[in-house]
């Protein structure tokens, strides 16, 4: 076994919280090590699964530990129940901190959070997890959602959709509120964050099981906008004061900042 060296230990590289958990979590380059086995990609292999089924779950878990977990936990305890062991161990509790944008900041969409999760778990290399995590968040900026409809709703009522335009949760819940009329923290709003919970986790199996069927192709494209702006504030365009792939107009010229702001 592959002995860490105490400045990989001081930041964090060795730290074991099980022999397994961790394994698949580091990067390529700090897995890689002369022994070429690679038990990591055996213990975390992906299975096609049924994107109903795993809507179904993830709906349910949405109000059992928010969006993040349920995205996550719909796919993987699929798994566990299929493969066991080391999935039937993963400690799904902490996929609780993605609620509300991470602990209620309203940043990142924790249902994408845990699909982007899923991703880098079952994927080996840097560029298949971007392309993959690339096509969910693009799927959710453009789609009007939700469009799970629940076969036992928690709560019945005429469910509104909305385009977020964004992948962050302030602006997507913002904009349903604005659709729907109901209020942040109502029971409605509760129920639209489970059917999207419910969208996200069918949309992550579906991409991840044309992935792994070597059928994947991506369907959503780099907006016109982002494009435009990423020429100019993108790694090589004049600026080059920006990193990011989400619309702009969703945050900057929305509040008024305006372009070059």
């Amino acid at each position: 076994m592959r002995q860490f060296t105490r400045r990989e230990v001081c930041s964090g590289v060795g730290l074991i919280a099980s022999p397994c958990l961790l394994s698949s979590c580091l990067s390529e380059k700090i897995i890689s090590s002369p022994d070429k086995g690679k038990e990591s990609d055996i213990l975390w292999a992906y299975a096609p699964l049924d994107p109903d089924t795993t809507a179904e779950r993830a709906y349910k878990y949405y109000y059992e530990g928010h969006c993040m977990y349920g995205v996550f936990k719909s796919i993987v305890s699929q798994l566990a129940e299929l493969k066991g062991q080391p999935y039937d161990s993963f400690p799904f509790y902490m996929m609780r901190y993605g609620a509300g944008g991470v602990a209620g900041w309203g940043s990142l969409c924790g249902g994408l959070n845990g699909g982007a999760a899923v991703a880098g778990l079952f994927t080996k290399t840097e560029e298949q997890r971007r392309l993959l995590i690339d096509e969910l968040f693009r799927w959710y900026e453009k789609t009007e959602l939700p469009l799970y409809v629940p076969k036992k709703a928690k709560l019945k009522m005429e469910m509104a959709r909305s385009v977020s335009n964004s992948i962050l949760c302030h602006t997507s819940v913002s904009k349903w509120c604005k659709a729907s009329g109901y209020r942040a923290f109502s029971d409605q709003h509760l129920e639209r964050c489970a059917c999207l919970t419910a969208d996200m986790a069918k949309m992550t199996v579906e991409i991840l099981n044309s992935n792994f069927q070597r059928q994947f192709i991506a369907a959503h494209s780099l907006s016109e906008e982002a494009k435009t702006c990423n020429f100019c504030h993108a790694k090589g365009g004049e600026r080059e004061d920006s990193v990011t792939k989400m619309n702009c107009s969703a945050c900057h010229f929305a509040l008024g900042s305006g372009h070059g702001k």
